[in-house]
C-alpha cells in the first residue's frame, strides 16, 4: 500500500510565505508520496521575469533543498516549479527526496494566454514508488486522452495530474480524472490549487479521503490484480483514414473549428519518399495549432517541377501515407505548380515552410501576413530528402553492378 498525501494549497507570488506552507506540511505528513500543485512554489503570479535566468534558477534550487531539508527518509514529494535551461523556462514538476531533486515532467500541452512564458517541454519520467509505476500529466494536458495513452503504453499504473485548474471549470476537472481512469483502466490522483482534489480507480470509483485540514486529502493505494471485461483497443485506426479532402470541404470543416477558437497550420509539399525529415517537420507543423491542413502536389505537378521520372510514388500512395501520421489533420490533392490558390482560398492563420526558405520567397507568405498570420520557418533536424535517397539507391546500384 502507498500512503498517498495531495496539498491542494493555492501559492502567491510571494515566494517565501509558499515555501514556509510546502514546508510545513511536509513537516507534519505522515504520507510516504506528498503531492502539491502545478506551480505551487511561485504560482503564476510571480514575476519571473524581473531576474537573469541563472538568478531564478539558484534561487530555485535554493529553495527546493530548503524544501528537502523537511523530507524524511522514505518519503518522496512531487512539487511544481519553474525550470530554466538553455534560456528558455518550462512549467516543470520536480521529485525531491532526501537523497535527490530532480526534473522529472514538463508541461507540453500549454494553456493559451495563461502559460505564454514557457515553453513547451519534452520530460516525462516514468517514476516508481513501492513497486507502483506513476506518470505525471500537468493541468491542461489532462484535455489530452493521447498523453495519457503513450504512459499507459510504458507500464504507467497510476497518474497524477499537478493542477491550477479554475474553479469555474472544476466539474470538467472532476469528469476527465474520472474518465481518463475508465478508459485506460488506471489509477488517477490530481491536485488542484483551487479544491476539488481527488483520485479515482478503473472502474472509476473514488478513492479520496477528506481530513480535518482543509487543503489535505489522503488517498491509500492498493493496486488490485483484477481483469476488467472489456478490451483497451482504442483508439480506432481505420484501414485507410479518411484525411484527403477537396478544398471546398477542408473550407467547411475549418470554419466550424475555427468558431470554437481553433487555429488551423498549413504546409505543402510531394512528400515522394517520406523519410525521418518529413515526419520531424510535420509533427513540429502541427504543434504550432490545433489542425494541420497539407497541400499536396499532384502527380501532373510534381512531374511540371521535377521532371517526368517523379514522382516515385503515386498522388494515391503519397497520401495514404501521410494520412497515416497523426500530426496529419486533412490534405488537399492540388495540380497547379504552387499551393498559391489553397493558401488564398483556406487563410490559414500559420503557415509553415522550411528553414530553408527565406519568407520573401515563400508563396503565400505577404498575403497571410496581410491579414494578421504567420508564417512560421521550421529548421530541418535531419540532413535527407527524396532526391538524396534516390541518388544514394542509384549508387548502391551501380556499386552492386561493379560486384
Amino acid at each position: 500500500m502507498l500512503r498517498i498525501e495531495l496539498f491542494q494549497i493555492e501559492s502567491t507570488s510571494d515566494i517565501e510565505n509558499n515555501i514556509t506552507k510546502i514546508k510545513n506540511f511536509i513537516k507534519n505528513s505522515e504520507g510516504e508520496l506528498l503531492v502539491f500543485p502545478e506551480l505551487a512554489l511561485t504560482s503564476y503570479k510571480a514575476d519571473l521575469f524581473q531576474f537573469s535566468q541563472n538568478f531564478i534558477q539558484d534561487f530555485i534550487n535554493k529553495a527546493l533543498s530548503e524544501i528537502q531539508k523537511e523530507i524524511q527518509e522514505g518519503q518522496w514529494v512531487l512539487l511544481g516549479a519553474p525550470f530554466y535551461k538553455k534560456d528558455k523556462i518550462y512549467n516543470a514538476i520536480y521529485l525531491l527526496s532526501s537523497q535527490d531533486i530532480e526534473v522529472v515532467a514538463e508541461k507540453m500541452l500549454l494553456f493559451p494566454g495563461l502559460d505564454d512564458i514557457f515553453t513547451p517541454g519534452s520530460k516525462r519520467k516514468i517514476l516508481e514508488v513501492k513497486g507502483i509505476k506513476l506518470g505525471i500529466i500537468i493541468c491542461f494536458e489532462l484535455r489530452c486522452p493521447e498523453i495519457a495513452r503513450e504512459l499507459i503504453k510504458e507500464g504507467v499504473d497510476l497518474l497524477i495530474v499537478p493542477a491550477q485548474w479554475p474553479v469555474s471549470r472544476i466539474e470538467h476537472w472532476k469528469n476527465l480524472l474520472k474518465t481518463r481512469a475508465i478508459e485506460n483502466k488506471c489509477y488517477v490522483i490530481g491536485v488542484n490549487s483551487y479544491g476539488s482534489s481527488m483520485g479515482f480507480g478503473p472502474r472509476g470509483e473514488e478513492l479520496s479521503k477528506k481530513c480535518s485540514e482543509k487543503e489535505k486529502i489522503k488517498i491509500d493505494l492498493e493496486l488490485k490484480e483484477e481483469s476488467i471485461p472489456y478490451p483497451l483497443r482504442t483508439p480506432y485506426f481505420k484501414p485507410f483514414p479518411n484525411k484527403v479532402k477537396t478544398l471546398e470541404e477542408v473550407k467547411i470543416l475549418s470554419e466550424k473549428r475555427r468558431k470554437k477558437g481553433q487555429t488551423m497550420v498549413f504546409t505543402n509539399g510531394c512528400f515522394d519518399i517520406l523519410h525521418a525529415g518529413h515526419v520531424d517537420y510535420l509533427q513540429k507543423a502541427r504543434k504550432l495549432g490545433d489542425f494541420l491542413v497539407v497541400g499536396l502536389n499532384s502527380d501532373s505537378s510534381i512531374k511540371k517541377i521535377k521532371g517526368p521520372l517523379r514522382p516515385v510514388n503515386p498522388e494515391t500512395f503519397r497520401a495514404q501515407v501521410l494520412s497515416a501520421l497523426e500530426c496529419v489533420d486533412y490534405i488537399i490533392i492540388f495540380e497547379e505548380e504552387t499551393p498559391e490558390k489553397l493558401i488564398k482560398e483556406l487563410k490559414p492563420d500559420i503557415l509553415v515552410k522550411g528553414a530553408d526558405w527565406e519568407e520573401e520567397k515563400i508563396v503565400g507568405a505577404k498575403f497571410v501576413k496581410s491579414y494578421g498570420g504567420k508564417v512560421v520557418r521550421i529548421e530541418f533536424l535531419y540532413n535527407i530528402s527524396t532526391s538524396k535517397i534516390i541518388e544514394k539507391i542509384r549508387s548502391l546500384k551501380q556499386e552492386n553492378k561493379k560486384l
